[in-house]
């Protein structure tokens, strides 16, 4: 456990004042910094801290809070109590997670048979308020029981490469197989997530589908398309060396997937599989936006879709994963995609940087495996180039 000190960050920063923190008044100094006090419970439908051991406090739990004003992380380990402390914080907002996984033999306690990779987490609650004037703890809530997802969205590179005036041909969703078992991509389906601030529409609050006006699925009958524990597999907008028209991009020529349009006039790599287009309601290529966007990758029944109007609805209940990403990250209010499939949000990229988002490492895992929190505020982070069907870490390519 590592808990980042802020003196650091309060030192960089030009003197203006705190009133962005804690309200219109300047803080006293003794507010400034401050301990807070953190309860972790199970609210979940189960019940299963209740039923095991005689109280609803989750001891254990692992706690990911993010200030979204100084975007400063910290991680604690609530105790024997469910109890931990939050100490030299400010008064913020903070994204957080909150999470504890079941062993199968509390799994087999409460549902009569043992299951591994479940996990207690707090689905609904993504932001908390911390504040100064605030005495009494904050209670976290556990309301859900999750499998872990096997297979997890990446990387996601959307904002073109540098010194190439508009080009944008080089985007690319990655996914990877976070489990110890082989999975089939066969029929999953990637849907871009639907608003318009135009029209004034926002669905961030729908809890049961993400509207979208771009599926696309995986080729396949069911076992065509393995992907192997710890493989990574990129879909590109075009399957082809973007070095050749952008000197600073990147080669997709030999990628696993790409999006061929194939009622518009564009490129096709014939030696790169392509994906199948469900629906997409305008446009001349995949394209996802360069600075904003939501995506998820879904298993849902391509027979029996369901439409409002003009938009394909994706059921939350088969969504795998999803990612949002924004232009500035602590505008938290302008989410598109529903919290409880991604509370927070990476990016704080501007166009043409040449800049990609990419999940980070597990650290808790003991072999290379990816952090899913469902929060992607905590789960990414910013590099500064693509890393095509590999890891940031991993090196060189």
């Amino acid at each position: 456990m590592r808990i980042v000190p802020l003196l650091a960050a309060f030192a960089a920063l030009p003197f203006v004042g705190c009133d962005f923190l804690v309200g219109e008044e300047e803080p006293r100094a003794a507010e400034r910094l401050k301990t807070f006090e953190l309860i972790v419970e199970d609210a979940s439908d189960a019940n299963a801290f209740e039923q095991i051991y005689g109280s609803s406090r989750v001891p254990f739990a692992t706690i990911t809070l993010k200030s979204v004003s100084l975007q400063n992380t910290y991680t604690l380990v609530a105790d024997s109590t469910g109890t931990a402390r939050l100490e030299r914080a400010i008064s913020d907002d903070y994204v957080v997670t909150a999470r504890r996984p079941l062993s199968p033999d509390e799994y087999e306690a409460v549902f009569g048979f043992a299951s591994p990779h479940h996990t207690l987490v707090n689905a609904s609650q993504g932001i908390v308020e911390l504040r100064a004037d605030v005495a009494d703890p904050l209670t976290i809530r556990l309301d859900d029981i999750r499998a872990d997802a096997p297979l997890l969205i990446s990387e996601i590179y959307a904002c073109g490469p540098p010194d190439a005036g508009l080009y944008y041909h080089d985007k690319y969703v990655e996914v990877f197989n976070n489990s110890d078992s082989t999975l089939y991509l066969d029929g999953l389906t990637i849907a871009r997530v639907y608003n318009s601030s135009y029209l004034g529409l926002n669905y961030v609050d729908d809890s049961e589908f993400v509207h979208s006006k771009t599926v696309w699925y995986f080729p396949g009958d069911g076992d065509d398309y393995p992907i192997e524990p710890g493989e990574f597999v990129v879909c590109a907008e075009d399957g082809m060396d973007h070095r050749i028209n952008a000197p600073e991009s990147v080669d997709l020529s030999g990628v696993s997937f790409e999006f061929f349009k194939n009622d518009a006039p564009d490129v096709d790599n014939p030696g790169v599989p392509n994906m199948l287009m469900l629906y997409q309601s305008s446009g001349y290529d995949w394209l996802i936006g360069g600075e904003k966007e939501g995506l998820v990758i879904a298993d849902m029944a391509l027979d029996s879709v369901i439409w409002r109007d003009d938009q394909i609805l994706v059921p939350i209940s088969t969504v795998i994963d999803g990612v949002e990403y924004l232009d500035d990250v602590t505008e938290l209010d302008e989410k598109t995609l529903y919290p409880g499939v991604d509370a927070g949000v990476t990016g704080g990229i501007e166009f043409y940087t040449g800049k990609s988002m990419e999940r980070i490492v597990d650290p808790t895992a003991t072999e290379f495996r990816l952090r899913d929190q469902n929060n992607s505020s905590l789960d990414f982070t910013v590099i500064e180039d693509p890393t095509p069907e590999w890891h940031y870490t991993q090196g060189d390519q």
